[in-house]
């Protein structure tokens, strides 16, 4: 069941995606099939959701490409993007020292869990590549062309080319609950920078790897997505 599906497999399942998109005009509803999508191939599964979003970004399908992509513009308009887990890199949290201690408190995060947080397709790249997760990290090849790849995508709806670097502009400045490094927020400000500024997505892409505050820690294990 969690065997990587093949290229043929991908085209077939992008195919009824967009179908299924297609077959209903209520924009709300649209999100709500995507959403119960990612649902369905689980957490753990959703790179193969991003690879779906790669085989649609691919096609010369001009009309799905900008079906999904208004479908990802609705989603970031009610602030709910169909987004999967990675770990966060932050460190568990101490019980408040103030406070009486209850056996409550030693949660399985404190005694060392990987508390997670969910992330809209683009975060999940840049996070992907640049932190500690669950997931062997992305190389940075495979992160430049998974990025530019869903920018172009994305760029077929001015709802998201418009809402998506306003909201990375926006996580940027947020250092709370160890979601994000401080690597990773200089990279998302880049990314919201260059494509507020109208760059290609390559340029986006690049900007992004150009944004090095950090190296990334020696002997980490790179793969491809």
């Amino acid at each position: 069941m969690n065997a990587v599906p093949s290229a043929h497999a991908l085209r077939v399942a992008a195919d009824r995606m967009v179908s299924t998109l297609a077959a209903h005009a209520d924009p709300e509803y649209r999100l709500t099939v995507l959403k119960r999508l990612v649902r369905r191939l689980g957490e753990d599964r959703y790179p193969v959701f991003l690879r779906l979003l790669g085989v649609v970004a691919e096609s010369d399908d001009t009309r799905a490409q900008r079906l999904l992509a208004d479908t990802i513009g609705t989603a970031l308009r009610r602030m709910d993007l169909p987004g999967g887990a990675l770990s966060s890199w932050g460190a568990t949290r101490l019980p408040d020292s103030a406070a009486p201690v209850s056996a409550s408190d030693f949660s399985g995060q404190f005694f060392g869990g990987t508390p997670r947080r969910m992330l809209g397709p683009v975060e999940y790249l840049t996070v992907w590549h640049l932190q500690r997760t669950q997931r062997t990290a992305l190389s940075a090849e495979t992160f430049h062309t998974s990025l530019s790849r869903m920018i172009a995508l994305l760029n077929q709806s001015e709802d998201a080319r418009t809402l998506y670097p306003q909201k990375l502009a926006v996580d940027a400045q947020n250092e709370l609950e160890g979601a994000y490094t401080r690597a990773t927020r200089e990279r998302l400000a880049a990314i919201a920078t260059a494509w507020k500024a109208g760059r290609s997505p390559d340029e986006i892409a690049q900007a992004a790897l150009d944004a090095r505050a950090t190296d990334t820690p020696h002997g980490w294990v790179l793969r491809d997505l």
